[in-house]
């Protein structure tokens, strides 16, 4: 689709992905030292820059993994594999252990080794300082945690729990959590104590950076969560021994927390009201949802994600000149997902504090906004402009739909209002009314990339650009994941008296964690040509853009591992033993769709040459990619010919979906660093993909998944199934109809703004795309456009040659791109037939070319 970059993407386990998300400034800066000169050809160097960045990112990395490896995962290997007394509390009575040692440590790792890296780029601290500092405090949290596994073992009369059944005794559960108790103890001592060395030694400015950024939020809000869960842990062990020195040792590492922060320079400052308030929501929702857990399900779950999505939607919402501000956005989504858990799990009788409690959250966003710029002394900032309150006005509609959904699914069914006339109207107006207000930031975008005087002088998308390009889709994304939750509930907490039956069928998660390792195993293996593919770097000699080195190994290998998926697939599906022919040609469809998007990105669009080796990874990982996409349509939504439950299904196409997505990715930086060329298009290859596969999972989504888990859950049995079927895929099909044509229409209006770029003073060919024509003269010229993509391809048209030395083969290659994909969407939406009612709704007659200033 159009090669537009996002950075993106919840609840508690989303915020680190928010922040990667909405982080528009640019948070990760490397020193000019690190672009290694290269000659003349622009060839990027092996081991040069790109090794650099991959060991300091996996550096960072590997802290939260092992604490979380070593933590939770490993009770919780120990809770499933022995046998516990029923009569003792177990792993899941101890909220710091589930929720503390399985989300906040690790978070808490990785917030801090992230700051300390940003600091450390920054600041110079003397290397035996730094080190005697760590060691001081390894010794020192040692014997703090020491000291607690020695209170509970020695202590006469203990608390029993499934690690000590018996006094003075700890089974091997019991020892691997002493033990590990002790080493997080002086773990997280020597981390802490490195962050407020480097602290110490910063610039006034580098330490308010430090602790008004959205990492220094995560760790206040994970030191304050883990020390709450602790303490309730601790006070429920009736005043013994144990309990009483877990409080103290607590305390004692609070104090020594709070007395470091005030020993760094620069003093007090009111932006860290800003911080403070947000790490205090962050605690909130963490202690909401910790403690409601218990009474959380599937719907919940989406609740809160619609919540999340609204909430970021909301705080991408900002001026024009103004970045997006992650701790604005960590506090928004915390608030609103606090909210939602907390009305839906308590499922309060009274409607009217249900539906008023979406609009006080909403209130307390606008208050945050506020804030944030009285602190900043940025007034563009207020939320009082007609723009926000638009905004605002959607988030509290789309929590509204969820907060309510949760509550009307406690009502017994002689109480539902008309199902589907609910559906259908929620549909209308977040398909219809809320749609329009999103399309004025795609004209926006579209008036800065048709305008030349915007780009930097070598044609490429200047800062402007790239920063409207995000904010655009991020609200898109946010919405778009908010939309879908809102309509998802709402679907599931009224489809029962539509006629819907749950299910119990069991899925076969072995299989897909096979598939899910070797998929992981190869984006580990090719780290450095993701990368490549993914850089857009300017470089002080040759041409700005990478160049790679023709390597053909990582495609083989590539073909390997696509083979290997493949494999796991086709297994799973003979075991099943499922065949639907619906289920075939939608993924007969979505695979061309990948393929297209591969070799378009990796290759066609940059005038490169297939090798073999490329042909082969393009070919091995589309086909590892549609085998996993009809596994998904059908042994995960009905295993064994019985239907699954919806949220374990649910569940199962997340995992499918982002083994796709490395598939995909991985291949098309295979293929493009087997064609040995610099990427031709706006953005860098990797990046092309990742909007191309996020428009495919909504595609996979709402054409694939849904209507083939309505028709299994909707018997054959069941009285007018037909119009049971209709009434509840209607909501879905209004709501995402008009945003899926209109994609398809930017997809032709992006080919006429880089013709306008490249050949202003040639006409349009006479097979278009053009501005002007309208939604069906443009379906007509799919096929012309299709048939001069392939003969350019054939005919090796403009190869070796740049966009800028001829535009025609570009434009040639990049109309084709976007006319087979979208050829290949509306065959999709033909194929699953349910969306055909909603399609005509996003109907364009024609549009003006945007006017530049």
């Amino acid at each position: 689709m159009r090669h537009a970059s996002a950075r993106g993407g919840f609840g508690l386990a989303l915020i680190p992905v928010v922040q990667a998300v909405v982080s528009v400034r640019a948070e990760h800066s490397y020193p000019v030292s690190l672009l290694t000169r290269i000659p003349r050809t622009g060839t990027l160097a092996p081991n040069q820059p790109v090794r650099g960045i991959l060991v300091n990112k996996l550096r960072v990395a590997v802290w939260p993994l092992a604490v979380g490896l070593l933590g939770y995962c490993a009770l919780l290997a120990f809770w499933w594999s022995g046998s516990h007394p029923s009569s003792l509390p177990g792993l899941f009575s101890f909220r710091s252990a589930t929720w503390g040692d399985g989300l906040l440590l690790p978070l808490l790792a990785l917030s801090l080794r992230v700051l300390t890296e940003r600091l450390s780029r920054r600041n110079h601290v003397d290397n035996a300082r730094r080190r005697t500092t760590c060691v001081v405090a390894v010794f020192a949290g040692a014997a703090l945690g020491t000291a607690v596994v020695l209170s509970w073992i020695l202590e006469d009369h203990p608390v029993l729990n499934w690690t000590l059944p018996h006094p003075h005794s700890l089974n091997a559960a019991g020892v691997w959590h002493a033990v590990f108790l002790v080493v997080a103890s002086a773990l997280f001592a020597a981390l802490g104590a490195d962050f407020v060395l480097h602290l110490r030694h910063a610039g006034v400015s580098d330490v308010r950076k430090s602790l008004t950024s959205s990492w220094a939020c995560v760790v206040l809000a994970s030191i304050a969560g883990y020390a709450w869960l602790g303490i309730a842990d601790a006070t429920r062990a009736d005043a013994s021994v144990g309990g009483t020195t877990s409080l103290v040792v607590l305390a004692a590492g609070l104090c020594v927390v709070l007395a470091g922060l005030l020993l760094v320079p620069g003093g007090m400052c009111l932006e860290y009201v800003n911080t403070l308030v947000t790490a205090s929501l962050l605690t909130l929702c963490v202690l909401t949802v910790a403690v409601s857990d218990a009474h959380m399900g599937a719907l919940t779950y989406a609740a809160l994600l619609s919540a999340a999505g609204a909430g970021a939607g909301l705080a991408a919402t900002t001026a024009e000149a103004s970045h997006v501000s992650a701790v604005e956005a960590l506090g928004v989504c915390a608030l609103f997902g606090a909210v939602t858990v907390y009305v839906s799990s308590r499922h309060t009788g009274n409607l009217w504090i249900t539906m008023l409690a979406p609009f006080a959250a909403t209130a307390g966003a606008a208050a945050l906004r506020w804030l944030r710029s009285q602190v900043t002394h940025m007034a563009h900032q207020s939320p009082f402009t007609g723009a926000y309150g638009v905004a605002a006005g959607i988030s509290s509609c789309l929590l509204a739909s969820s907060v309510f959904a949760a509550w009307l699914s406690q009502r017994e069914g002689h109480e539902y209002i008309t199902g589907g006339f609910i559906l259908t109207i929620v549909g209308a107006v977040l398909g219809g009314v809320f749609f329009q207000y999103f399309k004025t930031d795609f004209e926006e975008l579209i008036r800065l990339e048709a305008d030349p005087a915007l780009r930097s002088p070598d044609h490429e998308p200047s800062r402007a650009q790239r920063r409207a390009a995000t904010k655009v889709w991020v609200r898109l994304a946010s919405y778009c994941t908010a939309a879908f939750s809102a309509i998802l509930v709402l679907t599931i907490a009224l489809a029962p008296s539509l006629g819907w039956h749950g299910g119990s069928g069991r899925i076969e998660w072995h299989l897909l964690a096979v598939a899910g390792g070797v998929t992981a195993l190869l984006a580990l293996s090719l780290l450095r040509p993701l990368t490549v593919a993914a850089s857009s770097w300017a470089y002080p000699e040759g041409d700005p853009r990478n160049v790679p080195q023709a390597l053909q190994f990582p495609a083989w290998r590539c073909a390997g591992a696509g083979l290997l998926v493949a494999t796991a697939a086709t297994a799973a599906l003979a075991y099943d033993g499922t065949f639907n022919a619906l289920a075939v040609a939608q993924c007969v469809m979505m695979t061309l769709f990948a393929m297209e998007s591969i070799l378009g990105n990796g290759c066609w669009l940059h005038m490169a040459k297939l090798t073999r080796a490329s042909r082969s990874a393009a070919a091995t990982t589309t086909m590892a990619a549609g085998l996993v996409m009809y596994w998904s349509l059908t042994g995960l939504i009905r295993p064994h010919g019985h239907a699954a439950v919806v949220g374990r299904s649910l569940l199962a196409w997340i995992c499918c979906v982002a083994v796709v997505f490395v598939l995909v990715e991985v291949a098309t930086a295979a293929v493009y660093t087997a064609g040995g060329r610099a990427y031709q298009t706006d953005y860098p290859p990797v990046k092309g993909t990742a909007q191309d596969a996020f428009l495919l999972s909504i595609l996979w989504l709402t054409l694939g998944w849904l209507p083939q888990t309505v028709l299994t859950h909707v018997p054959q049995h069941t009285n007018e199934r037909w119009a049971a079927v209709g009434t509840i895929l209607a909501g879905f099909m209004l709501t995402f109809c008009p945003p899926f044509l209109w994609a398809l229409e930017n997809n032709d209006t992006h080919v006429c703004r880089q013709r306008a770029l490249l050949m202003p003073d040639e006409p349009p060919p006479d097979y278009g795309p053009t501005l002007s024509e309208s939604s069906i003269a443009r379906i007509k010229h799919l096929p012309s456009r299709i048939t001069r993509f392939a003969e350019a391809v054939d005919n090796d048209e403009g190869v070796g040659t740049s966009r800028n030395q001829d535009g025609r083969p570009f434009m040639h290659r990049l109309s084709g791109h976007t006319a087979a994909q979208n050829a290949i969407a509306l065959a999709l939406v033909a194929v699953s037939v349910v969306g055909a009612a909603g399609l005509t709704s996003g109907f364009a007659s024609g549009q003006e070319p945007p006017t530049l200033p």
